[in-house]
C-alpha cells in the first residue's frame, strides 16, 4: 500500500470515531419570520454578505490530506573539486534541476505555492491534480542566480527558507534578492538564525532561532513570515510549542513520519539527490507520498 493510501485510510478511521452520523444529528426547529412592512423593507439598508471563515481540520483530517509531495533542494551549482562527498549529495547542478523539473511537468505534476499546500492541509481547499511543492533551504545566492531562472523557465512557484545570519554576505542571498524572489511570486520562510538543530535548543535560544528570524525577514519583505523549515530537518516534541508560540503557521521537516497530533508543524519533505534522473524522481514521488 502506498503511503498516500495508508494515510487516507488511517485518517478515515480516525474520523469515523469522532464524526456524528446524519442519523445522530438533532433537527433544528424552524419558525416563520415576522412579516415586514413595505416601509420597513424600503428603508432597511442591505446587509453585506460575509464569507464564512473556513473551519480548520482536525489533526486526523490534516494527516489524511498529507499526501502532497514536498521536495527540498539546497545549493544549485556545479560541483567543485573541494566539495566533500556529503556536499555532493545536496548540491544540484542547474542542468540536473532543469531535468528534474521537466520530469515533473512531463509527468503531469503541477507545482503549487507553500501557502496553497498549507491551506489544503488545514482547511481542505482544493489543489490541482498531482500537486507538488518545491522548496530551497539555507539561502545560497544560487537560489536567485540559478534556481530562479529555471523556475521561471517552467513557470513554477517555490518556497525559499534562508538562514538570516548569512543574509547580505558573499555567496549568500542579499536583502534585494529576497525581495526579488518575493516579487516573482516565491514564498519566503524562515530557517533559523544560524542553522542550529531545533531538537537541541534551550532557554533564550528559542527567541534567537525562531522569533528574531521571522522579524528580520518581515522587515526586509514588508509583510509577515509564518512558515518555517527546521535546520537539518530536525525537531522534537519540545520544539513544537515554541514554533507555534513564535507565530509560525506551519513547519517543514525531513523525517519520514509526521506527528499525528500536530501534522502542520511536521510536514514531510524529501531531498532529491543529483543522481536521480527524471524517471527515478517520479518513481520516488509515487512510492514515498
Amino acid at each position: 500500500m502506498r503511503r498516500r493510501d495508508f494515510l487516507a485510510a488511517g485518517g478515515a478511521l480516525l474520523l469515523a470515531g469522532c464524526s456524528r452520523s446524519d442519523g445522530d444529528r438533532v433537527a433544528t426547529p424552524t419558525t416563520s419570520a415576522p412579516s415586514t412592512s413595505a416601509a420597513e423593507t424600503s428603508s432597511a439598508a442591505p446587509s453585506p454578505t460575509e464569507e464564512p471563515a473556513p473551519t480548520p481540520g482536525t489533526p486526523a483530517e490534516i494527516l489524511a490530506r498529507s499526501t502532497v509531495p514536498v521536495l527540498c533542494f539546497h545549493q544549485i551549482r556545479e560541483f567543485r573539486a573541494d566539495d566533500s562527498a556529503y556536499a555532493r549529495t545536496i548540491i544540484t547542478p542547474p542542468a540536473v534541476l532543469t531535468a528534474q523539473l521537466q520530469a515533473l511537468r512531463d509527468g503531469g505534476y503541477t507545482p503549487v505555492t507553500a501557502p496553497a499546500v498549507v491551506d489544503h492541509l488545514q482547511f481542505g481547499t482544493a489543489l490541482p491534480d498531482r500537486p507538488v511543492l518545491l522548496t530551497f533551504d539555507d539561502g545560497s545566492v544560487t537560489h536567485a542566480t540559478a534556481a530562479l531562472p529555471v523556475l521561471q523557465q517552467f513557470g513554477f512557484p517555490a518556497a525559499f527558507f534562508p538562514m538570516t545570519v548569512v543574509l547580505d554576505k558573499p555567496d549568500w542571498l542579499s536583502s534585494d534578492q529576497l525581495r526579488e524572489l518575493d516579487a516573482a511570486g516565491m514564498t519566503i520562510g524562515a530557517h533559523s538564525w544560524d542553522h542550529q538543530r531545533m531538537d537541541q535548543l534551550t532557554g533564550d535560544q528559542w527567541t534567537e532561532q525562531l522569533d528574531a528570524p521571522a522579524a528580520t525577514l518581515a522587515g526586509i519583505l514588508g509583510h509577515p513570515v509564518d512558515l518555517l523549515a527546521y535546520p537539518h530537518g530536525m525537531w522534537n516534541q519540545e520544539a513544537l510549542p515554541h514554533v507555534a508560540t513564535a507565530g509560525y503557521r506551519a513547519a517543514f521537516q525531513l523525517a519520514d513520519t509526521t506527528d499525528p497530533a500536530q501534522p502542520l508543524l511536521t510536514i514531510r519533505r524529501i531531498m532529491p539527490p543529483p543522481t536521480w534522473d527524471g524517471a527515478t524522481l517520479l518513481a520516488h514521488l509515487e512510492s514515498d507520498f
